[in-house]
């Protein structure tokens, strides 16, 4: 955590310029991203700026050249389309000058993805940047749930303490658990299939969660928001039934509490037996499951990056003509 007093510290040191919204909001991140290495895991990023009369109206590309383009590119762009709603993801919505944005394991694959793209309005300028988005660089992994706190980005293991339950907005509360406390995971109604796994998991589940924390309030207590899940280890999901009849197959019909059964068919009465046990299939496999493509964080990691992460690599800088003009 940095204080903004700290940031403008050293800005002064080194005569840096800066500005921040209203009380010096971005002033922080902005430093620690001029500051950040990338000597780990990185990505890079092109950026098509619009030109100032276009600034705040709706954005005009062609949006089968985009959905085209991640089919040309794909494993090596990420996150441009949402496929669950059929929807382009690169195009911001605000009044920012950012015409489109496409992600990519290199300068030359966001450089050839650029080119596919069929803009409709005029594009001022465009620039590569390598960055970490797309890298889960956020994210901590914890040892204990203990460890949680406000503000940070945890990966933690634990069980699930209870079945999970849906709240007002269709918003799924988790609570898991380990020998150190319990604390609540949400998944919030935008994550989509994130979602809906995490109704399906039961209580006993073993499982890892990823996501920043939520700081407590009045009605809701310190609360993991999901980004992703891993299912470790999936509990047996058992059910009790009436035993059938030895004699006629029919099901049988309790008699009362600690009673026995009684067959409504031919009248056999079995006084000893209790109900019996049933496995069912579980409608949830082992494995990660991540929050649909619409509501990820720019540094959540998606499928596609999985097994093509950068460690230490060298570099040397961008490659010839990374912006224009």
């Amino acid at each position: 955590m940095v204080k903004l007093s700290v940031a403008l510290k050293i800005l002064r040191k080194y005569k840096a310029e800066a500005v921040g919204f209203k009380k010096g909001r971005g002033i922080i991140g902005s430093l620690a991203a001029v500051g950040e290495t990338l000597r780990g895991d990185y990505t890079y990023e092109i950026l098509a700026y619009r030109v100032p009369e276009n600034y705040g109206v709706k954005r005009k590309v062609d949006e089968n050249s985009i959905f085209a383009m991640d089919k040309a590119t794909e494993p090596y762009t990420f996150n441009n389309v949402d496929v669950e709603k059929c929807r382009v993801i690169i195009t911001p919505r605000g009044p920012d000058p950012i015409l489109f944005g496409v992600r990519g394991e290199t300068a030359e694959i966001v450089k050839k993805a650029f080119k596919m793209i069929k803009p409709l309005e005029p594009v001022e300028r465009w620039v590569i940047f390598r960055t970490n988005q797309g890298t889960d660089a956020h994210l901590k992994r914890i040892k204990s749930l203990s460890q949680v706190k406000p503000y940070s980005s945890v990966i933690a293991r634990g069980t699930v303490a209870e079945n999970p339950r849906m709240i007002l907005g269709k918003h799924v509360i988790l609570p898991i658990k380990d020998e150190s406390g319990r604390v609540d995971c949400a998944a919030y109604e935008p994550t989509g299939v994130l979602r809906k796994v995490a109704m399906k998991l039961l209580a006993g589940d073993v499982a890892e969660v990823y996501g920043g924390v939520r700081v407590p309030s009045e009605d809701r207590p310190l609360t993991i928001n999901l980004e992703k899940i891993r299912l470790l280890k999936a509990a047996p999901q058992v059910i009790y039934r009436n035993p059938v009849c030895s004699e006629c197959g029919k099901r049988l019909k309790s008699m009362g509490k600690n009673q026995g059964f009684r067959c409504e068919k031919c009248g056999s009465l079995f006084p000893n037996l209790g109900k019996v046990e049933f496995r069912l299939k579980r409608d949830v496999k082992r494995g990660l499951y991540i929050t649909s493509t619409r509501s990820q964080r720019h540094l959540t990691k998606p499928f596609r990056r999985y097994g093509l992460e950068k460690r230490c690599v060298k570099v040397e800088g961008l490659i010839d003509g990374w912006h224009s003009p």
